[in-house]
């Protein structure tokens, strides 16, 4: 990718084969309107076709990390306009979570709404042990609309989803590591180097075989057991058909590290 994806309302930075993409409209939270999405769906298109980059992570600037869709634009909205933001969220969430590469949410202070949407998006999750999360939609009436009621119970499981839907409340990072949402808790002031030091861990595995376990464990969720095995079979044939993999099993052998080259 020769320059980031340009948006007012995000960033994006290259360190090494890692893209960091920070929310920075945190005069409003970090707050999701249709422009942000729209800017997302680009980036988000253009990372997948950058082959230099392995990752990718999300985080926000200032006191969150994405605190929903923004509400003032709810007030004149016509159900008709409201369908069509909702579908464009949903794109977003869709895109992220089908990404080519592994995502990784770093959650600052509030992740609500949208934004909670977003953590469940991602792949892998490392929040600040201050971080709050939750889906208030129940508050203003409303529902999510961006794959909230569906990815959370794959999660958390059905009874626990419901309370935290119909409470509308919010719970502590920590919280959301006993449930499954969180991967691992850090100290706020740690959180970026965290989400880097995993991100470098997975950057020494094989390209091909990271990108299809994502791939496989999604769409594992959906099949039933025999079908999901056999695309696993597949895919491990694929791989075993690999640059990559002749690498590694010579490496193993020799006893050295592998270097993989992403075919």
């Amino acid at each position: 990718m020769d320059a980031p994806p340009a948006s007012a309302n995000f960033s994006v930075e290259r360190d090494g084969r890692k893209a960091v993409l920070t929310f920075t409209r945190e005069e409003r939270l970090n707050a999701l309107d249709a422009e942000t999405f729209r800017d997302l769906l680009t980036a988000l298109d253009a990372l997948e076709a950058d082959r230099g980059v392995g990752v990718v992570i999300m985080t926000g600037r200032g006191r969150a990390f994405v605190a929903g869709a923004d509400i003032t634009g709810y007030v004149d909205r016509t159900v008709t306009e409201y369908v069509a933001f909702q579908r464009l969220g949903r794109l977003v969430f869709d895109r992220i979570e089908r990404l080519r590469q592994p995502v990784i949410a770093a959650v600052n202070g509030f992740a609500l709404g949208g934004g909670f949407e977003l953590v469940l998006a991602a792949d892998l999750v490392v929040a600040a042990d201050d971080a709050k999360l939750g889906l208030p939609e129940a508050k203003l009436g409303l529902l999510p609309g961006g794959g909230g009621t569906q990815r959370l119970p794959r999660l958390v499981g059905r009874n626990r989803a419901k309370e935290l839907l119909m409470t509308a409340d919010f719970i502590s990072a920590e919280e959301a590591r006993q449930l499954g949402i969180v991967n691992r808790v850090v100290p706020a002031a740690e959180l970026m180097t965290a989400a880097h030091a995993l991100a470098d861990r997975i950057l020494k595995r094989a390209p091909l075989a990271v990108e299809m376990a994502k791939q496989l464990v999604n769409d594992g969720l959906d099949a039933s057991l025999p079908a999901a095995i056999t695309q696993e079979m597949g895919m491990t044939a694929t791989l075993y058909a690999t640059d990559d993999a002749r690498e590694g099993i010579a490496a193993f052998v020799e006893k050295r590290p592998a270097t993989f080259a992403g075919r």
